[in-house]
């Protein structure tokens, strides 16, 4: 198990992560992160699982807002008849 600080210490670094996971991975980047929450949440005592859920809303949040301004930027590039 994963003490209090290594936690924190975890989310700061997926959080870090999060803006390469955008403009690498682009639509995949809510789900790879998933899979570092995942690891996280199996490492870390049950008190913490809150906190970790309240901070990855966040993140995933704006893993959604960037895949769907890269959705509506390809709807823009269509041609009106399709």
């Amino acid at each position: 198990m994963k003490t209090p600080y290594e936690v924190q210490q975890e989310l700061e670094r997926i959080e870090r992560l999060v803006p390469h996971l955008i403009s690498d991975q682009g639509e995949r980047a809510e789900e790879i992160l998933g899979f570092h929450v995942a690891s996280l949440y199996a490492s870390a005592p049950l008190d913490q699982h809150a906190m970790i859920r309240e901070r990855v809303r966040a993140m995933q949040a704006r893993c959604r807002e960037a895949a769907n301004a890269q959705e509506e930027a390809a709807v823009g590039l269509l041609p009106l008849w399709a």
